[in-house]
Formats: C-alpha cells, sequence, structure tokens
C-alpha cells in the first residue's frame, strides 16, 4: 500500500479495513469528480475498484470522531467541545474533525506532537509548515512556545487553522505560504508534517530560518523514502507502521 498511501496522504481521508474477503480501502471526498479522478490514479497502481456510495451529512456525522481522545501521553484533542477538567499538566486541545488534515488520529501527527513535546522548552519560537488544521501549531504555545507562526499553502487550512487558534485561545500567527515564500524569522524548532518529497525541498532552505543549535522535526515519511535523508544528521527517528519521523539537526 506504500505507493497508495503516498497518493492520498494529506489529501483525503481515507481508511484501509481488512476482512475474510481481503484488504480494502475507503476513500470519502466531498467532490464527486475528485474521486472520479482518483479512481483511475489507483486503478493505474493496481487497486481493484469496487465501487461508489454517495452519503448524506447524517450519514458522515456517524463516522466522525466526537469524544475527546488522548493524542499522546498528556495530550487530550477534544473534536466537540465537551465541558472538560484535565488534571494538571494535561493539555486539551479542541480540534473538531474537518476538512484540513491534522485531526490528531493520524501516525504522523501523534509522532510529530511527541516530539514536539520532548524537544519544545518555554520560550522557543516554532515554525509548524504545512500547518493544516494548526493542531501542531497550538500545542506548541500550549506548551510554552514563545513567537509560533503556522503556514499553508491551502487557503482552506489558513481559514480553519485561523478558527481553530481562537476555538484555543492561543495567540499564533497563521499565514498563507508556500514553504518558506512568506516565511520571517528564525526558529529554534521547525516541524513539518507533510510529504517526504516536500521535505526534501525544504531542508534545503531550512538552514536560512533556523537558529544556533535549532532542530526540525519531520514526519509523513513512509517507510521506502526514508533513504531520502540518510545525509543528514538524524538525532532520533520514530516509526509507527509504514510511517517515520526524524528529528534532524543542520
Amino acid at each position: 500500500m506504500d505507493a497508495v498511501d503516498e497518493l492520498l496522504y494529506g489529501e483525503y481521508d481515507y481508511y484501509i479495513m481488512d476482512s475474510s474477503e481481503g484488504k480494502y480501502l475507503a476513500v470519502v471526498s466531498p467532490l464527486k469528480d475528485d474521486l472520479t479522478n482518483l479512481k483511475d490514479q489507483l486503478i493505474a497502481l493496481g487497486s481493484q475498484f469496487v465501487g461508489t456510495k454517495e452519503t448524506c451529512p447524517e450519514d458522515w456525522l456517524k463516522n466522525i470522531v466526537t469524544e475527546p481522545f488522548e493524542m499522546i501521553e498528556g495530550v487530550i484533542v477534544d473534536p466537540m467541545d465537551h465541558d472538560l477538567r484535565p488534571s494538571e499538566g494535561t493539555i486539551v486541545i479542541k480540534i473538531p474533525q474537518g476538512l484540513a488534515f491534522g485531526t490528531g488520529l493520524h501516525q504522523t501527527t501523534k509522532m510529530s506532537a511527541a516530539y514536539l513535546k520532548k524537544y519544545l522548552k518555554p520560550g522557543m519560537d516554532v515554525l509548524d509548515l504545512g500547518c493544516g488544521s494548526g493542531i501542531l501549531a497550538i500545542l506548541a504555545k500550549k506548551l510554552g512556545a514563545n513567537r509560533v507562526l503556522a503556514v499553508d499553502n491551502d487557503p482552506l487550512a489558513i481559514e480553519v487553522a485561523t478558527d481553530n487558534a481562537l476555538r484555543n485561545d492561543v495567540d499564533i500567527e497563521v499565514r498563507l505560504s508556500d514553504l518558506f515564500s512568506d516565511v520571517d524569522g528564525r526558529y529554534d524548532i521547525i516541524v513539518s508534517n507533510i510529504v517526504a518529497e516536500i521535505l526534501v525541498v525544504m531542508l534545503q532552505q531550512a538552514r536560512n530560518y533556523l537558529k544556533s543549535n535549532g532542530i526540525l522535526i519531520l514526519s509523513g515519511i513512509i517507510l521506502p523514502k526514508v533513504s531520502l535523508f540518510d545525509n543528514y544528521d538524524v538525532i532520533e527517528k520514530t516509526v509507527m507502521d509504514e510511517w517515520n519521523a526524524l528529528v534532524i539537526r543542520i
């Protein structure tokens, strides 16, 4: 499923289901034409088409996660604004399930969050490159970061991340930017949860935006693409299923 994961990751909501009859892939999109084009790409990768099903919003809501869940130890994601009373030291992030990537459920988001919690010290400046829903930028601010800049090249992600920052009452900057095109300043941590090929391009410019001894937290790297980072100083690596996250110093 590696090529399929690369095609879908960060672009679609999708689920892989095992049954006695084999492994099935379900992809969800609000745009029917979008799925028609995707179907042709999946068939070209060797998938066998089974069928499509149109659902109403009420059906879709049945599959949305509504209860709070622990994304990583000490960090709870609340999708529906519950009246939670977390224990001391527990962070709650309010992130409704939506169209922008970054709900807290995917392995790559969890690994990125765990590294932020480990390496971020209060007062550090953090850049979230490819912020999606803004979940990692919001976590960084709640962990005590000073300046947090969240950027994405998708206007929808900017809208969602801005709303989520307000929902969580955190002061972060959210900006439309194609990688570093509208980024200013230098950062102690750059966190980026996008696909491997774009991460490699990003690394060519990252030094210009890192402070001395700054680090990069990179996720969204599928197993066959880890070798793209062999020439970098990887100080830590985590693997969840076929996904990898790296901490790099350049």
